[in-house]
């Protein structure tokens, strides 16, 4: 029989093959699938071993290993670190940027490289990093990312736009409201006015020069954006107003006086436009509240009015700015407040410079009433104690700098080519009180370097001016000093003094020029028409002392001094430093007369042989007959109006009021006429007008000063006419002087005559080569020796002190006169034996003996 091994090969099984099974007795086909169903194989492992293959292919059971951090235990193969434990891992290095992250991405394992991983980040939505902490470069302080981005917030996350179109004025209300500081683009933010500032310390920062903020009209308010927080800051900002774009008339950038403290740096203020509030940046009266506002490298430019305007305020610098092309002032701390309570205070304007404006910087004004209708003086000052240090003005139409106040301190600063040439206009304007004006260099063709005029109680030193029509105008004041100045290239006069200063529409500044100091100033003079020093109308109390005066080309020394008043003291000027004026007599108006230099208090006569009959200044001898000044004696009340009549011999004076308070005080020369007399003369003047009770007096070319004094040095042996001297060369021998040669004389101007104080003459005494002396007198007089009261006329010697008597008195001395012997007594009552009487014997009253 054919058994199973007899049977061919099968090529495989399938589990769909037959094989034959017995099945209750009888042999039927089953299939594998059907055999195998239910089977339960039993394996033979050791422990820790899987059921499993790691080889390719068909084969048995394989070994697989248990792994690190796995186990299995009771049929379970589970980890065996609870939690699972880095730790354990290899150590790992800085992820670069091609090490594989791995994730379970669409329900699959996945891995992709480090960089493209962290990339993804940006693209997540609501994925908040602000715990993240961050360390700034140079500092080793970590910050987190929250608190690091507090610290300013861009103006975009509030929906700005900064394109130069949309209005984003709702994105920086938002953004200030939070009370951080708000960063800004390099980009141009539309806000249309009006934008208020509430939040307290609120900031504005942007990319100084790039990041604008500008109006394209007004929507609504007073000004386009008004600060009204108590405190405020912003860096980089260009605040363009433009003015082109709207029609009302509206504040630019306003400070309010709720605003006790702001910092400006590095923003432009232009464009702001309007009739009355055109300024650049406001800061709005505060006073007498302390506040602190700083403005430090900003530019003020193109504004309709002016480029800063800084009203009552008490604490404001200005520092290192610009401010240009603005239709008024560039700079500008002032407030008219008519209750005369409000000032500005403790200002510091440093270091800024200003150009092409009607006024660079100015600095109070000089209403004393705060009116529309002005009246100057420096009563009520609006400014006090403000500096103005180091600044440069140049190019402005009118004025460099303009300051009005009290307490003032204008130092160091640079003016050049300020006001137009020749009219009205100057370095600087200092109509101050209690102030000083010092070290400054103004240069340029203006017609006045420094205009001080109707100034108080103030100083102006040491400045350096160069050209001009007139070098300092320091008239109209009280108690000013000039000095130690250096002005060269005036066209028309270094100083100038009128007695009442007016504006250049002849208004009064209410006062009349009293002590007036002008020493130790050093004046160039380089041609004929060019002055040293004028003093006009009759200044009072006028010092002229230790002046230097350079002259050059056809400048000459009579032009040196023109004196227009009896109330100076002329003491040590010099003349090209020259150590001595001579000064001989020549005829004039038929007398020998001297000339003397108006700026000298002392002369040299090195020959004078028909002796001097007449000293005359250069400047007397000038406006001979001329109408000098004019001196008001009464100054009257009620007058609005006044007219001036001028009488005399002579003809063609003319002379204008000056009226304050409804007085006259003082009275300007219009013209000089001619004809009215010599030096000194007096004529009447009549004063008509609404008011009453004024009188004047006008003089004829000018008096001799009331205590000039004049040393006259002789060289030779000088007689001095009191007979026929014209002005009258009184001494108090009431008759001519021989000043005897390398003798001086001083003559003091005394009621408009040369009194001379102290002279050596020998007319009465005469020193002989020896040292001997004569008495003597002049003119047929006699010599009389006169012992006053019960004194006697003694005869000494250094040998015998006492020495001997010369006596006179009636009757005989005999019993009734003392005397030492060798005295002699004259009897007046005379008498044969009994006129002449000699002491010979006693130092008592006998002893005498009748000699004839």
């Amino acid at each position: 029989m054919t058994t199973i091994p007899d049977l061919p090969l099968a090529i495989a099984a399938a589990s769909s093959d037959l094989v034959p099974i017995s099945q209750g007795g009888v042999t039927r086909a089953a299939s594998i699938s059907q055999m195998t169903a239910g089977l339960q194989p039993t394996l033979a492992l050791t422990a820790g071993q899987l059921l499993g293959r790691i080889s390719s292919g068909s084969g048995g059971v394989e070994n697989i290993a248990v792994g690190a951090n796995l186990s299995l235990s009771s049929g379970t193969l589970s980890a065996t670190a609870s939690p699972f434990n880095a730790s354990t891992l290899p150590s790992a290095t800085t992820p670069a940027a091609t090490d594989l992250v791995v994730m379970g991405q669409a329900g699959v394992n996945a891995a992709l490289p480090y960089a493209q991983f962290l990339a993804g980040l940006s693209n997540q939505t609501g994925l908040d990093i602000s715990r993240l902490s961050v360390t700034p470069t140079g500092i080793g302080i970590a910050r987190h990312l929250a608190d690091q981005l507090a610290d300013s917030l861009p103006i975009e996350a509030f929906g700005a736009v900064g394109d130069g179109s949309t209005d984003d004025t709702s994105a920086f209300v938002s953004a200030l409201s939070y009370g951080r500081p708000i960063r800004l683009a390099s980009k141009t933010y539309i806000v249309n006015g009006q934008l208020t500032v509430t939040v307290a310390n609120a900031a504005i920062v942007g990319v100084p020069g790039q990041s604008t903020i500008r109006r394209l009209h007004q929507m609504s308010g007073s000004a386009w954006i008004s600060i009204q927080a108590s405190g405020f800051h912003a860096d980089g900002v260009i605040f363009d107003a433009n003015k082109a774009a709207i029609t009302t008339d509206n504040w630019g950038i306003l400070i309010t006086s709720a605003c006790i403290s702001s910092d400006f740096h590095r923003c432009v203020f232009t464009n702001a436009g309007g009739a009355t509030l055109g300024h650049g940046l406001t800061v709005q009266a505060s006073d007498p509240a302390t506040t602190q506002h700083i403005l430090r490298d900003c530019e003020f430019s193109a504004n309709a009015l002016n480029g800063v305007w800084v009203q009552a305020v008490d604490g404001v610098v200005i520092h290192s700015c610009r401010s240009h092309d603005n239709g008024q002032y560039g700079i500008v701390l002032d407030y008219n407040d008519a209750t005369f309570v409000q000032k500005q205070r403790l200002g510091q304007v440093i270091g800024n410079v200003a150009w092409n404006n009607q006024r660079g910087i100015v600095i109070g004004n000089y209403n004393a009433t705060n009116t529309t209708t002005p009246v100057w003086g420096n009563a009520n000052p609006d400014a006090l104690n403000t500096l103005v240090l180091g600044n440069v003005s140049h190019d402005n139409t009118v004025y460099g700098i303009d300051v009005s106040g009290s307490g003032l301190l204008v130092q160091g600063n640079i003016l050049s080519n300020n006001g137009p040439t020749g009219s009205i206009g100057a370095g600087i304007l200092a109509n101050i009180s209690y102030s000083r004006v010092l070290g400054n260099m103004v240069v340029g063709n203006a017609q006045f370097g420094i205009d001080c005029g109707g100034s108080l109680s103030s100083d102006v030193s040491h400045n350096h001016i160069t050209g001009g029509t007139i070098g300092i105008n320091c008239g109209g004041g009280t108690a000013i000093k000039v000095e130690s100045n250096t002005i060269q290239g005036a066209s028309s006069w270094a100083i100038q003094a009128n007695n009442v200063e007016t504006d250049s529409n002849g208004l009064s500044f209410g006062q009349a020029c009293n002590q007036l100091a002008l020493v130790g100033n050093w004046i160039a003079m380089t041609s004929g028409t060019s002055g040293g020093i004028v003093l006009r109308d009759g200044p009072q109390g006028v010092l002229v002392a230790r002046n230097h005066f350079i002259g050059t080309g056809s400048a000459t020394i009579s032009n040196a001094l023109a004196s227009n008043t009896d109330q100076v003291i002329i003491e040590g000027n010099r003349w090209n430093f020259a150590q001595r004026f001579f000064a001989n007599p020549t005829l004039y108006n038929g007398l020998q007369t001297v000339l003397l230099p108006d700026i000298a208090d002392s002369i040299m006569v090195s020959t004078a042989p028909s002796g001097v009959q007449s000293m005359l200044t250069n400047y007397q001898v000038a406006t001979s007959g001329q109408i000098t000044f004019i001196r008001v004696t009464a100054g009257g009340s009620g007058y609005s109006t006044a007219t001036i009549a001028v009488g005399g011999t002579g003809s063609g004076a003319t002379a204008r009021a000056m009226i304050s308070g409804g007085s006259i005080i003082g009275i300007v020369v219009t013209a000089p006429g001619s004809g009215y007399g010599a030096a000194g003369a007096t004529v009447s003047v009549t004063i008509t007008g609404d008011g009453s009770g004024a009188a004047a007096t006008a003089y004829a070319s000018i008096p001799i000063p009331e205590e000039r004094r004049m040393r006259v040095r002789c060289n030779v042996a000088v007689k001095f006419y009191r007979s026929g001297s014209n002005p009258v060369q009184e001494n108090w021998t009431l008759t001519d002087i021989d000043v005897a040669a390398n003798a001086d004389v001083e003559w003091i101007g005394t009621f408009n005559t040369w009194r001379a104080a102290f002279f050596s003459s020998n007319d009465y005494l005469l020193p002989d080569t020896m040292g001997g002396a004569s008495l003597r007198s002049s003119n047929n007089a006699d010599v009389q020796l006169h012992a006053g009261g019960t004194g006697h006329l003694r005869i000494v010697s250094d040998a015998e002190a006492i020495g001997a008597m010369e006596l006179i008195g009636r009757n005989s001395p005999q019993g009734a006169v003392t005397a030492p012997p060798g005295s002699t007594f004259r009897n007046l009552n005379g008498g044969v034996g009994s006129s002449f009487y000699v002491k010979q014997t006693g130092t008592g009253t006998t002893g005498w003996a009748a000699i004839a």
